[in-house]
């Protein structure tokens, strides 16, 4: 087991042969345990030594282009027209300014995932311990952690040896971002070589955080018979105060479950959720719920089920305290990549937060502690409940024939919609009271609601579907 570098400092050390005095000792690497596995070629690789592999994969599957913007924006020279084979100010060319959008899309998504793992360690460090050990399935599973060991070279046995691989992830990403400065790569080749690390290490990022997680909060560990989970809007059971939770991170949504059993409230509060934090949520406990995809965030809002809306990291809709405003619904924040514009409460004592949430003095809160989200949206859950009374903003079918009478045919919604839905014609039937047309387009809405942001008339074309 690896250890970070070592180092200490003595003021003054006696002994019976001599007197020593500002001694300063620093040790590298501290190896304890069993001895470390043999490392390949190339344990811990940087962005270039991967290079000429990549180079023959890309000579044999070559790049195509399709810009879908043809000019550059990225420096002060700009904006750049890159059409008919010109170069911009920096001398780059058109495929090399797609591929660097390429690998400024890839560095995003590979530091978000990274950086959620280190987040996710830290807090698992300090609530269980680095030397809390890396169990995810025993002898049930043949090889632990396959990509980290692939990449690296190293098999993590504690949550304290993960930091090891993070801190590589991360210099990797800072050195990949700074190629697509200007005045950097000029290659488009040698950029989508970068991609692939960029894609690699990502892999490695997310297989770090779920091995602590399942390591720290027992997730089920290669078990042929983990529970089942119910799923879809219908399961979830709105005479109860529903505290939703959106993300990528399960720590808060782990305290609020926590809180509940704990106070002996589980049974009385609805814990559901969307995405990876409501899938992650049920493998901690089965009685959870998974309301549907990040696709449906917009539809469970305007439903009125949550009286609580909890948000942590990634796939959040940007407007989530605004449609939680529309719904009367409290929004607590719960992670510093995702504050909202809101207070920080997170040194306030709980029951100041509860009061004003539930008052309706502040809309949301920002609350960095994962114990103190816990109990502050149980405890807002169980007050606003009764107040809110399930106010929801999907209108009746009246409103929705009536409103369909606004439309002005312009076609702007079918433009925003990125599968080409043929809203206005589902619209028009609906203005003569068929709503069948409309609802057949729920299966295929995605839920962006562009359709909304593009129609002139305000309509909540989103809603109008849903209702259908």
């Amino acid at each position: 087991m690896l250890r970070k570098g070592l180092h200490i400092k003595v003021g003054e050390l006696k002994s019976d042969i001599a007197v020593l005095k500002d001694v300063e000792v620093t040790l590298g690497r501290i190896i304890e345990g069993p001895k470390p596995e043999e490392a390949g070629p190339t344990p811990f690789p940087s962005i270039t030594d991967l290079r000429s592999w990549d180079l023959k994969l890309l000579e044999r599957y070559k790049p195509f282009y399709m810009p879908f913007c043809d000019v550059c924006c990225l420096c002060t020279f700009g904006k750049c027209d890159l059409t008919g084979g010109k170069r911009g100010a920096c001398g780059l060319d058109m495929a090399s300014q797609q591929s660097r959008i390429v690998l400024l899309a890839c560095c995003i998504g590979a530091a978000t995932h990274i950086a959620h793992a280190r987040h996710l360690v830290e807090h698992l460090i300090e609530k269980f311990g680095r030397e809390h050990p890396i169990d995810v399935g025993g002898v049930n599973v043949e090889v632990e952690a396959p990509v980290t060991r692939l990449v690296c070279g190293v098999r993590p046995r504690t949550l304290g040896d993960l930091e090891d691989v993070l801190d590589y992830l991360e210099s990797q990403v800072t050195h990949l971002l700074s190629a697509t400065h200007t005045g950097q790569e000029g290659s488009n080749i040698d950029f989508e070589s970068k991609v692939f690390h960029a894609g690699m290490i990502d892999q490695v990022g997310m297989e770090v955080a779920d091995m602590a997680q399942i390591s720290a909060y027992n997730f089920p560990k290669a078990d042929p018979d983990a529970p089942l989970v119910d799923i879809g809007l219908g399961v979830v059971d709105a005479t109860k105060p529903v505290i939703m939770v959106i993300g990528h991170n399960v720590p808060p949504a782990v305290e609020i479950v926590d809180y509940l059993q704990e106070n002996g409230l589980y049974g009385m509060v609805e814990v559901t959720g969307l995405c990876c934090t409501a899938i992650d949520i049920t493998r901690y406990n089965p009685k959870a719920k998974i309301v549907g995809p990040i696709s449906w965030q917009l539809r469970y809002i305007r439903s009125g089920v949550p009286d609580v809306i909890v948000v942590d990291e990634q796939c959040i809709r940007a407007d989530s305290l605004i449609e939680a405003q529309k719904v009367k619904a409290p929004l607590i924040a719960a992670s510093p990549k995702n504050c909202l514009g809101l207070p920080d409460r997170t040194r306030d004592p709980a029951e100041e937060i509860v009061a004003d949430l539930v008052s309706g003095k502040t809309p949301g809160a920002l609350i960095l502690d994962p114990e103190k989200v816990g109990e502050v949206a149980v405890r807002t859950a169980i007050l606003v409940a009764p107040r809110r009374k399930k106010f929801k903003v999907i209108p009746d079918v009246k409103d929705v024939i009536e409103g369909s009478k606004r439309c002005k045919k312009c076609q702007d919604c079918r433009r925003a919609c990125p599968n080409d839905l043929p809203i206005p014609e589902a619209v028009a039937e609906a203005a003569k009271g068929n709503l069948d047309k409309l609802g057949a387009l729920y299966a295929e809405c995605i839920g962006c609601a562009r359709c909304e942001s593009a129609c002139p008339q305000g309509l909540p074309l989103h809603s109008f579907i849903v209702k259908a």
